[in-house]
């Protein structure tokens, strides 16, 4: 352990070495002035220009799905319940398996 703990001083060390060692960057006293400027150029010339908005078209294609599905809900004069699809999913089972030559017992009665 004492090992890997001398490799990471050693590796720490020599990072920070390179790092003195770099010269300083010095910036420009306008430098912010010109981000400034051109950060208004760019957002003044995307809007005079019209340009495509993802955001907008995609608001307007999940609106406009939105106002369809309701009026496709809306539209139905008789909504489908879980009863009504389970009874008619029975009866065409019964139609199929019902006939006396499928079945056990007689249905008449007679035993």
């Amino acid at each position: 352990m004492n090992r890997s703990m001398e490799q990471r001083d050693a590796e720490v060390k020599k990072t920070l070495n390179i790092l003195d060692e770099m010269p300083r960057i010095e910036t420009h006293h306008l430098f912010r002035a010109h981000l400034l400027q051109r950060i208004e150029a760019e957002s003044r010339n995307r809007h005079v220009a019209g340009a495509f908005n993802p955001r907008l078209a995609f608001f307007s294609l999940l609106l406009a799905i939105n106002i369809a599905m309701g009026m496709l809900m809306f539209m139905h004069h008789e909504p489908q319940t879980a009863m009504n699809r389970n009874g008619a999913f029975a009866e065409s089972y019964t139609e199929d398996y019902g006939s006396p030559a499928l079945s056990y017992y007689d249905q008449t009665g007679n035993e």
